[in-house]
Order: C-alpha cells, then structure tokens, then sequence
C-alpha cells in the first residue's frame, strides 16, 4: 500500500477521522466495518504521540474495585479479551504480583476478596478462548513465594503478594498501525503526515478541513459529513482553530513518563509498588495518597512507570527533561534500594500527555480525567458536523470507537452495516491457536533464518509474516540482519516502505518494526536501514543524514 493523496480531493466522505494514535484507529476500523466512506488523517506518523507512550498493559479493569466501578471494570474485562481475540500475536496475558503489608487495605486478607470478586466478575473472560489466551484465577502467595518470583522486595516490609493476570502488548505501535491497516485494506483512505490547519465552514455547519501535507507541503481540502477528531493532546487546540478563539473548558493537562530499562528487575512478573514520596526537581513533598509505580518486563527490557506532572506548556513544545528522569530514578531507588538504578540504565524515556479530571495541587498527585470523553459541539456550541473524542485508557479505545459511531450514525443518519469489530481479527490477527500457530511456524521454517529472529517476525506480524519471507525469496540478501545487535532484518524495512506507510526512517526504527523501540540501534543500525529506505523511498545522501540525526535526538528526550 502506498500514500496517495491523489484521490483525497473531489470527493465527500461519510466520516472523517482526525487523529491517528489508538483512539483515532480503532475508530476508522470501525468505521470501515460498517460500511461508511472514511479517511483518516495524522499530523505525524501512527501512534507516534501518546498511543506511543505506554506500559504496554492492557488493564482487565482490577483497579476499579476500589472504586467499586463496576461498569468500567466489565468493560474492561470485555475489551482486553477482544484484543486478546482479534490480535493473537500481539497481545499475551501477563502475570502480575501486588505486595499485601499489615492489616490495612494492602493486607493479604483485602487483597484475596479482592482477587476472588475479580475472578467472580469476570467469570466468563475464558470462555472459547485460545488456550494460550486464558487468564487464570488470582491468588495470594506467600512473603517466601513473593521473595522468589521478586527478589528486589527482600528488603521491604510486605507479607506476601497478590497474585493476578492481566496482558501485555508485545508491541504497542503495531497493535495501532494494525488497526490502520485492517481499514486500510477494507478501503479506508489513511494518511500519515498530514495536518488540519482550518475547517470548511457551510453558516454553523462544518463540511470539511483544509490539510497540509507535511512531507511535501501541498496543501488539499477534504470533505466530510462528519468530523470525528481524536487528536488526544491537540484536542485544545483544534477546538481553538475551530471556533476561532481559545476554548473556555479546555483539558488541563499532564505530563506522563515511562522509562525504558536494560536491566530485567522482574523475569516473568510485572508488580507494583507505592511510593510514598514525589520529587520535583530534587525536592521532596509529601503525599497525602500514595502513588502505585508499575515494573513491567517486556522483551529484553523493563519498563517503569507512570509518573504523571502537571503540565501546562504548548503540546507542540512537549518534551521530557533530564530532571524528570532523575527525579523518576530518585524515586524508585527511594522505594526499591536493592535495585541501585543508574542514569545509564535508561535506554529510552517514552513520554505523553494526558487530560486531568482537575487543576492539581502543590505537591499533590494529579488526578487523571476518570471517563473518555466524546463531545458533540452541535450541543455544546451550535457547531454541526463535528465530534471529539478525548480517551483515557488505552484498553477501551475499541469500545469507545464503537460508542462514538453509534452517535455518528444517529447524528447523520448514515446507513451502517452490521459490523463485528468484537470478533473479526485485525491485520496479522487470523490465529485461532496462537501457540500451535508459533510451533508451526516455526517447524516449517525452511527460509535459514535463526530462530530468535523468526521468532519475532511471528510475534510483530502474526500472518502477515509471510510478507517478509515472500521479500526474502525474491532476494535471499533481504534476510540479513540490519545490525549484530538485532534480530530485525531487512526484509522488515522494505516491508514497511512498501506496505504500512512508512515514510521516515523514524516510522521504521521507532514503530514498524521492533528495532528502536528500546533503545537506539546505532550508527551501523541506523545507517543500514537509512540506505535501504533511500534506495525505496528515493533519498539523497543529505536526505539520509537528516533522518538519522532525527531518531538520534529522540533518544536524547522524547519529543511529540
């Protein structure tokens, strides 16, 4: 599939989707599936904002007990099944531990009512799943257990741990292009690198944007019967171009930040644990409400996180500081000192925002927006023809596209085909057995390549893997490693120049492929894959040292 902005012009689509992270891409998905004329547009690449900034978790809902929301739980629940369904080869159940202290609402006793009322609210989360799939009863192990499974506990004041599974996402940014794709290939028009800069007005009614294309500058004008915009972060912003000033309830924002360690800290258990302190620039306040860091291993890494700032700059101007890193490292040495972390652990810092629920106070946590968001400005301002949707959750980005579609379909009166994102498989995603799909893959595997990298070409494109092999027999060269230090080859960069959209070297390192998402690949790395997309994409030798020299300073901080 190649980005043709060609046909954009000269015709009136159903939907138009503005926004291309998570939320943006299950909702052209689920637009496509029930037969609407849709395209979508993103400023940038793919899931290469917020939906890039993430533990990887994909949340069954545990924590909502505390607040005892139990619809938000139950869909939780629901949706991280469907993921699990629709998208085998990306996303895998994950056990996790939560350390139980004293007699308050840690202890083991709290925590097993817990797990039992978990188990019991979900009593069906198995039912016709993949073996592979299951997600099996929560339990409470002992402090002696606990210290085995997480050795870096042994010196904490805990008395055994909670024992629950939840799932993981082997790799975020694919799981949305898959989404992508999948509409794509159903016939959705999608466009990366491309930015609204007005909207077409007909007296109160919104019939279309004026867009630019960032990659060449031209500029286009695409129409619409509805505008559905799911822009996270620049939702402020779009609002302020569309009503021509700034917007009097707009989303307060945070600054949230995961690190990405070169150390395993936790094997085969992703756990969390509270940290009574925050430090903002080397200063301590305290806390009124302690704050529950997640340590998640996820491939060769560990990932920590969230730590969540106030934040009350431009988006545009987004970036994470060297103090925030410090200052998140301070902490969890604070709370784990047997982990003796060091600024050179961190490979890679993932940063986003996030809306609030409210303004915070000094030295307070911030407390996210609790509930998405999807706001019809024919209510709220007079304004016709246009939808935002703001998502809190990566988990439910699905359901709420499914919910905002009921609203567009009303508001417009479209014809809707019956649709079935809950159960039709994404791009990659047809498995009905994911490890007798992996077992066979790989007892067939008649192409030389060695297992590790095999292997995860299966776990990045599910079916689709046969794309590559195919590049591979055409020019058996395509396998070779893009450098020593990775199992992704090149057949993957050819793959994504001519295929998924890719359209700078950063849409390949740090997205379609596996091989920056933790830490920069290099110069021999990052050369190598720079000539093979020159050679595809037509790139001079300035062209070529322009790219690299913009991944490498996302490794420096991690700008939106």
């Amino acid at each position: 599939m190649k980005r043709d902005l060609g046909h954009i012009t000269g015709k009136e689509y159903d939907l138009l989707i503005i926004g291309g992270g998570m939320y943006g891409s299950t909702l052209v998905w689920e637009a496509v599936s029930r037969g609407l004329s849709v395209a979508l547009i993103e400023k940038e690449d793919f899931a290469s904002a917020t939906s890039g900034n993430s533990l990887k978790i994909i949340h069954g809902g545990l924590r909502y007990l505390q607040s005892l929301d139990f619809k938000r739980m139950l869909e939780s629940i629901r949706e991280r099944k469907i993921l699990l369904k629709i998208a085998p080869h990306l996303v895998h159940p994950l056990p996790c531990l939560m350390p139980t202290f004293g007699m308050t609402m840690k202890s083991k006793h709290v925590m097993l009512a817990g797990m039992i009322m978990n188990d019991l609210i979900s009593f069906n989360r198995n039912k016709g799943s993949d073996p592979q799939k299951r997600i099996p009863n929560g339990r409470v192990i002992s402090k002696q257990e606990c210290e085995k499974q997480l050795p870096v506990l042994k010196e904490n004041f805990f008395t055994g741990a909670a024992l629950w599974n939840d799932a993981q996402a082997y790799n975020t940014e694919r799981l949305v292009l898959s989404f992508v794709m999948s509409a794509a290939q159903r016939g959705a028009d999608v466009f990366n690198y491309v930015e609204v800069t007005d909207f077409l007005k007909n007296g109160s009614k919104v019939t279309g944007v004026k867009a630019k294309d960032n990659l060449t500058g031209q500029e286009y004008e695409i129409k619409a019967k509805m505008i559905v915009t799911t822009a996270g972060p620049w939702t402020n912003k779009l609002t302020t171009v569309l009503s021509g000033h700034s917007a009097d309830n707009k989303f307060i924002l945070s600054k949230a930040i995961n690190l990405i360690l070169k150390r395993k800290i936790a094997r085969d258990y992703a756990f969390g644990i509270s940290s009574p302190i925050e430090f903002r620039n080397g200063k301590k306040y305290d806390r009124q409400k302690r704050r529950l860091l997640f340590v998640t291993p996820w491939r060769d890494y560990t990932v920590v996180g969230t730590s969540h700032l106030p934040y009350d700059g431009e988006t545009n101007d987004f970036k994470i500081s060297e103090n925030d890193v410090q200052d998140l490292l301070m902490e969890l040495n604070e709370i784990m000192p047997e982990i003796n972390l060091e600024r050179k652990d961190v490979t890679f810092v993932h940063g986003g925002v996030l809306p609030l629920s409210r303004q915070p106070e000094e030295g307070k946590d911030v407390q996210l927006l609790p509930h998405y968001r999807i706001v019809d400005f024919h209510k709220e301002t007079g304004i016709d023809g246009i939808i935002s949707v703001v998502g809190v959750k990566y988990t439910t980005a699905r359901d709420v596209a499914e919910k905002t579609m009921d609203l567009v379909t009303k508001r417009t009166a479209a014809d809707s085909m019956a649709f079935s994102t809950r159960t039709e498989p994404i791009y990659g995603g047809a498995i009905e057995d994911f490890q007798s799909f992996i077992n066979g893959a790989i007892n067939n595997n008649d192409t030389g390549l060695p297992e590790p990298v095999f292997r995860q070409l299966l776990y990045n494109y599910g079916q689709e893997y046969k794309k590559i092999i195919d590049l591979i027999r055409e020019k058996p060269e395509r396998a070779e490693r893009v450098a020593k230090t990775t199992n992704v080859i090149k057949a993957e960069i050819i793959h994504a120049a001519r295929n998924e959209f890719a359209q700078k070297l950063s849409d390949v390192v740090l997205r379609r492929t596996e091989l920056g998402s933790g830490e920069c690949p290099g110069d021999d790395g990052l050369r190598s894959c720079a000539d093979i997309l020159a050679s595809e994409l037509d790139w001079d030798e300035h062209r070529i040292r322009s790219e690299i020299e913009e991944v490498k300073a996302k490794y420096r901080y991690r700008p939106l």
